[in-house]
């Protein structure tokens, strides 16, 4: 099972992804703890090098916990694909669990996997497996969007809650959409498939959804 410091690490990845930085409000969310929690927890880290904090609450992956990060990122993404691939769990299942199967610490055993696996380069959820990045240039949150641009669903946050969401409204990686109208006072987004098919997305959840336009 991962440490304290290994959740935040990921939560922090996760979180700031595409700007490098989020607020502490945000990652006690993520985590499902209090702020007060991430506060001292944030403290932490800073003093071990792992994360910088600004007054204004800020946190973002230090050089070293961006590296560390990344090392954990990679071997959950390769526990994805495998669980994927070989028993074909439910994808919320699949997250969860393989978060748990990550904890090893064998280097050799990392490496025999992902020759067994032929060195996938995504997940179920779209993401990166070989060369996670906190910033990724080539995508945007699917809530940065502009009305009548069309986009192309590249990734999802593979976190249980947005998992589930994802599924329920049927929004598909590799799909093509349209966004037609962002209703501000509901914070909502409509979107169009190429089938004409319309889904309301939350754009709370938006924010976890990664396209390219």
């Amino acid at each position: 099972m991962h440490n304290i410091t290994g959740n935040y690490l990921r939560a922090i990845f996760e979180g700031s992804y595409l700007t490098g930085k989020m607020s502490n409000k945000r990652l006690a969310k993520l985590l499902g703890v209090s702020p007060a929690t991430t506060t001292e927890q944030v403290k932490k880290m800073c003093q071990k090098g792992l994360v910088t904090s600004s007054r204004y609450g800020a946190v973002s992956l230090s050089e070293e916990g961006e590296k560390k990060a990344e090392q954990l990122i990679k071997k959950f993404r390769l526990c994805e694909v495998w669980l994927d691939d070989e028993f074909g769990l439910p994808l919320a299942e699949i997250a969860s669990q393989a978060w748990q199967l990550a904890s090893f610490n064998s280097q050799n055993l990392f490496e025999q996997l992902n020759q067994r696996l032929n060195f996938p380069t995504k997940t179920p959820f779209g993401e990166s497996v070989q060369e996670p990045r906190v910033l990724n240039t080539a995508l945007l949150s699917l809530n940065s969007t502009k009305e009548q641009q069309k986009c192309i669903l590249a990734e999802y946050l593979d976190n249980q809650r947005v998992i589930d969401y994802v599924q329920q409204i049927g929004l598909e990686v590799g799909q093509e959409y349209f966004v037609e109208k962002i209703a501000c006072d509901f914070d909502i987004l409509f979107l169009s498939s190429k089938e004409k098919r319309q889904l309301m997305v939350s754009r709370e959840v938006a924010k976890y959804i990664y396209v390219k336009c």
